[in-house]
């Protein structure tokens, strides 16, 4: 995705109140939001130093692939957004049967008033301990997830030996 596309969606998120010229907010499409979501991520993982790259469109488990120490490492990239709170967000939805192959699932909290990402850093088997399935669908939980990792932290994508899933 280039930038020209990145404001264009950045710029969807906000509208203007003619009766009050405040910018008046509204959500983004699932699909904006997830495009977004993995742009934002491969900037901050090609800031960090890491190599990263984004994943053929459709490409199966993975959205990102980050190369640490000569190993090529698949990221699955979760993204939600809210409006005035991140306790906004009450679940990312996750397929582990299509996405449980991944090395590393990053759940990014997306505030649209700035488009700010907060980013969470799972390794696979923290991310399956967050995984809950409940009607058919799985989900992970937002106090799950900020529980196992904390904000902005990519220590264990830059870890020697980073860990692969046992599952």
């Amino acid at each position: 995705m280039d930038l020209a596309r990145l404001a264009a969606l950045a710029s969807q998120a906000h509208e203007i109140d003619t009766h009050n010229e405040f910018p008046k907010m509204k959500k983004l499409s699932h699909q904006q939001a997830g495009n977004l979501g993995e742009v934002l991520a491969l900037a901050k993982l090609n800031s960090l130093g890491i190599a990263a790259y984004a994943s053929p469109e459709g490409a199966p488990g993975h959205d990102l692939i980050a190369v640490v120490e000569g190993t090529a490492l698949s990221i699955e990239v979760k993204t939600r957004q809210f409006l005035l709170r991140a306790t906004e967000i009450s679940r990312w939805p996750v397929d582990m049967d299509t996405k449980g192959d991944a090395d590393f699932f990053l759940f990014v909290e997306l505030d649209l008033r700035t488009l700010s990402p907060t980013f969470y850093l799972l390794t696979n088997d923290q991310a399956r301990a967050t995984h809950r399935v409940s009607k058919g669908l799985g989900n992970c939980y937002p106090s799950h997830v900020r529980k196992a990792a904390a904000p902005n932290d990519f220590a264990p994508l830059l870890a020697s030996g980073a860990p692969q899933s046992t599952a």
